[in-house]
């Protein structure tokens, strides 16, 4: 099967308050949406959207690899087969030098067309025996009324929550650590998420001064991810790898002490593909693997769901709360998840009708 048209629109969102992404303040997400269609009426979107201040690349740059590689990839052959299709993507893509953002939009929208021929969806796809419910975590990002926010969530429904961290002084982070533990009692699993902001002695003291706060994992508290075990064992708290997967991929083979759990997210890793290695070694290694979003659309955040659904172990948790950040949608029935949780069948058939009113076509 090889694509007869391949073509690129552009979306702007509005979000429904101020985010902060490191040194970047942004109050609309931006991307780009690829749709690939056969002869036969079928078609898959995709979606590209680097996050300023997390990718990179920008979406100039995605864009403008995309228009270099679109003509070619339109005379090559798409991966047909679910069963091997980390291989088939390696083969069809690994002659391209392509930014992550753009590889894995171009990985979803092969597997949104091929489940779109099958008349499945994309978790049915890749796992016959997936989850219909999907559990998600609650995100806390702001310090602004930390109460409202943590109460909100306990009364929708949900049952793991992660907070972040690192954002302003030691003592205020554990204030707001102990508050939240307080707040939602031990019936709630508490996650956190440093970012890579703390020096040793700093994420040592923090570690220390919330260890009894029943933490499953705080994401990235160092500057320097290569001192993660000699944090856990001097605080006890296990970590999860984010950020560090991008940089060790190559050579990753043994995970290190204290590790509990991986966070996968594909727009940052460059697919599916590398994903799908990560999870298999997750397994391997008996670690949580948890898919997570980058403040996508709809389109997107379906798929991470699906794969989250097909591909995570029981009952774990995926990162896409962040939907709660988007003012406007592309679906025209949006992407939501009430009381903590995705209906993965409903939020994937609802891709199926954008809003072509807020999709510019590109050249």
């Amino acid at each position: 099967m090889t694509p007869l048209a391949c073509e690129v629109f552009g979306y702007q969102l509005p979000l429904t308050a101020p985010l902060r992404i490191g040194a970047h303040l942004l109050s609309v997400r931006r991307g780009l949406i690829i749709r690939i269609a056969d002869g036969d009426g079928c078609c898959g979107h995709g979606e590209v959207a680097p996050l300023p201040g997390l990718h990179k690349e920008d979406l100039t740059t995605a864009l403008a690899q995309f228009l270099a590689v679109r003509e070619p990839l339109r005379r090559q052959r798409l991966p047909e087969a679910p069963a091997d299709l980390p291989n088939d993507f390696a083969h069809w893509l690994g002659h391209y030098d392509l930014c992550p953002t753009l590889r894995y939009g171009l990985e979803m929208a092969v597997l949104n067309l091929l489940a779109c021929r099958r008349q499945c969806t994309l978790a049915a796809l890749l796992n016959p025996s997936y989850r219909n419910v999907l559990p998600i975590t609650g995100l806390l990002i702001e310090s602004d009324n930390l109460a409202t926010q943590a109460r909100r969530l306990l009364r929708q429904g949900y049952t793991t929550i992660k907070l972040k961290v690192g954002r302003q002084s030691l003592a205020e982070d554990i204030a707001r650590v102990r508050f939240v533990r307080q707040t939602f009692g031990t019936a709630v699993k508490l996650r956190l998420d440093a970012n890579r902001s703390w020096d040793f002695p700093s994420a040592v003291q923090f570690g220390k001064a919330v260890r009894d706060c029943n933490i499953g994992y705080i994401e990235e508290p160092l500057i320097n991810p290569r001192q993660c075990s000699d944090f856990y064992k001097t605080t006890a708290i296990p970590v999860a790898l984010d950020e560090s997967l991008s940089d060790w991929r190559a050579e990753i083979r043994e995970v290190p002490e204290g590790v509990n759990t991986f966070i996968l997210k594909p727009a940052v890793l460059g697919g599916i593909e590398m994903t799908m290695r990560f999870v298999q070694l997750a397994r391997r290694q008996r670690i949580q693997a948890v898919i997570s979003s980058t403040f996508e659309s709809g389109v997107g955040l379906a798929a991470l769901a699906n794969y989250a659904a097909a591909l995570m172990d029981g009952q774990v948790p995926a990162g896409l709360d962040t939907y709660r950040w988007l003012r406007a949608d592309l679906p025209i029935k949006r992407f939501t998840a009430p009381g903590g949780k995705v209906a993965v069948d409903s939020v994937y058939s609802q891709t199926q009708r954008l809003r072509n009113q807020r999709l510019k076509r590109l050249l």
